[in-house]
């Protein structure tokens, strides 16, 4: 059975995309000439799987699952073969990411009482999860930078609603506070360029439907790069910092797109749903959750 946090979750995305599309600026069209073959990687319809990603070097897929009746973070080669357990806790982990060097994980849970951020050396045996973050708030979708020394991740700390972008050394310390906006405006799931100077994130800064925005990692100005066609979020960078690929609902259903890091046309990549997309290493691929009739699986599906 799924646990009642996992479906919290879905249905918390869920709701995020049906405001989007209350939007009173319709939806613009999108390129579908794209639109590849996905290929299925697991077929675990009686268990939650969600927020994938890649190793750094490519042989391991990290994801969320409460296939042991609890969400917590697995791992399995990608590959195929049989998946591992990563984290045990009665708590519920999810959104995990890699450090650059495959050697630790970072990944949010709420085991302290509150949802804060969490590292985890997942290359010795019987390491035990340190916390990054430590506060009566709560904090979510963690990112590693390229060069390892900061994660960012969003947080309500300091607000009465909304969440901003934070970033804290990897090794601890003070966060930086890297938006301010004003109360109910949320800044949420961001990701790195591979450079490490920019950042992509999703927000309602502009308008009740959820949009795509750069800034620069050390906060400033942000730049809308897509054209609130619906909600539109959990972007992911290109290794080549090229393009970014999000999910959607422009064309009337939750699919996967990719758009030029600078803004343009938007191109769908799925036909199938799709939900957390994450690139491969080599850019040749985006790994991706279907939310189905039942139960969240991964996918795969090739890009151009």
């Amino acid at each position: 059975m799924r646990s009642t946090k996992s479906l919290l979750a879905v249905v918390a995305v869920l709701g995020l995309a049906v405001a989007g599309c209350s939007s009173d600026e319709a939806p613009t069209p999108v390129d579908n000439g794209r639109v590849s073959v996905a290929q299925q990687l697991t077929n675990n319809d009686d268990v939650f799987e969600a927020n994938p990603i890649y190793s750094p070097d490519g042989s391991w897929i990290l994801f969320e699952s409460d296939a042991a009746g609890n969400m917590d973070i697995w791992r399995m080669p990608a590959a195929g073969g049989a998946a591992e357990q990563i984290t045990t806790h009665e708590g519920f982990d999810s959104s995990p990411y890699w450090s650059p060097d495959g050697g630790s994980i970072v990944f949010e849970s709420d085991r302290s009482g509150s949802k804060n951020i969490w590292t985890l050396d997942v290359r010795t045996p019987g390491a035990e999860p340190v916390a990054l973050t430590v506060g009566s708030w709560d904090d979510g979708s963690p990112a590693w930078s390229p060069d390892g020394s900061r994660i960012v991740y969003e947080s309500n700390r300091e607000q009465v609603s909304g969440t901003d972008l934070w970033v804290s050394p990897s090794t601890g310390g003070a966060a930086l506070r890297v938006t301010e906006t004003p109360q109910g405006v949320y800044h949420r799931t961001a990701d790195w360029s591979p450079d490490g100077t920019q950042l992509v994130f999703e927000s309602n800064r502009e308008s009740d439907s959820a949009a795509l925005f750069t800034m620069s990692a050390l906060g400033g100005a942000a730049r809308r790069i897509t054209p609130l066609g619906g909600y539109e979020g959990h972007p992911a960078w290109s290794p080549d910092g090229l393009q970014i690929a999000y999910e959607g609902s422009a064309g009337g259903t939750m699919d996967i797109y990719v758009i030029e890091a600078t803004g343009g046309e938007a191109f769908r990549v799925t036909s199938n749903g799709g939900y957390w997309p994450r690139w491969s290493p080599d850019g040749g691929a985006i790994i991706y959750a279907v939310y189905g009739d039942s139960e969240p699986n991964i996918w795969l599906v090739q890009v151009d």
